[in-house]
């Protein structure tokens, strides 16, 4: 049997122990999936989340892995990624589904700033719990107007927190009404958990473009201990551009020495 196969089993094995003790606490009412069914995806959302993280190779795609199997495991058509920045949440990351079509929602969503309490975010944020909304809550905020506008019903978001501080927040948005259960809800904390230890040590990757990908590529390689002209012909650059990228990485971290811009870089988690 092969590795996938054996994984697929084991899902398959620890989805059927879910339900069943699921089963064992809840009824279920005809209209919903089945108990296999709902523990088969959160058992894919933990899969997911896990092999994000071990394969995440940088922010965009780290992001947009993340984001993805979420949203495609859980079977939601949106995914977004929220970061506190002072009093405010703002959009760090946005995924939709390939065959989607978000309308004005996601320009509302990328133009968003929201502070605790309000709207889906930020009551998440502010609760430090997962929580959702239902298009037959009523019409709600502009933003969420305009996602039933776009055929959404259903979002769900939680916090990703560490130490009792929320590093992120995660709003997901489908075109279902999937229901939020007390079981879902400790799928999600418990991603949230993960997710927060992961982010905690990592927060330059939530600062939009704190520095360049060429600077990131030149602070590891200092890091290596590569010395200014070696990394230039690792690059094929001049030493002067190094020099110019270097000088430019201190300013945007703070920092006078190439030094203590490696260890900042370090700190940050945007060298490894």
């Amino acid at each position: 049997m092969g590795a996938k196969a054996r994984g697929e089993g084991q899902t398959a094995y620890v989805a059927d122990r879910l339900a069943a003790a699921e089963a064992r606490r809840t009824p279920r009412s005809p209209r919903d999936p089945t108990a296999r069914e709902q523990a088969e995806r959160e058992v894919a959302a933990h899969v997911a989340v896990a092999e994000a993280l071990a394969a995440w190779d940088g922010v965009d795609s780290g992001f947009a892995r993340l984001l993805a199997g979420l949203g495609e495991s859980l079977e939601f058509e949106v995914a977004v990624l929220w970061v506190p920045r002072g009093d405010r949440l703002r959009p760090r990351a946005f995924w939709q589904a390939a065959a989607g079509d978000s309308g004005e929602f996601k320009a509302m969503t990328l133009t968003s700033r929201l502070p605790p309490g309000r709207e889906l975010p930020g009551q998440a944020w502010q609760q430090l719990a997962p929580t959702s909304r239902a298009g037959a809550d009523g019409p709600g905020p502009p933003r969420w107007r305009a996602a039933v506008k776009a055929g959404f019903r259903e979002a769900i978001a939680f916090p990703a927190i560490s130490a009792g501080e929320v590093i992120a927040v995660i709003e997901l948005v489908s075109r279902e009404q999937p229901e939020l259960s007390e079981r879902l809800k400790r799928s999600l904390a418990a991603i949230g958990y993960v997710l927060g230890i992961f982010l905690a040590h990592r927060r330059g990757i939530l600062d939009e473009q704190l520095i360049t990908q060429r600077q990131v590529e030149i602070l590891t390689l200092a890091a290596q201990g590569l010395s200014r002209d070696q990394i230039a012909e690792r690059l094929g650059v001049s030493p002067s551009t190094v020099k110019t990228h270097f000088e430019n990485s201190y300013a945007r971290l703070g920092v006078k020495t190439r030094a203590q811009a490696v260890a900042q870089a370090i700190r940050l988690g945007l060298v490894r």
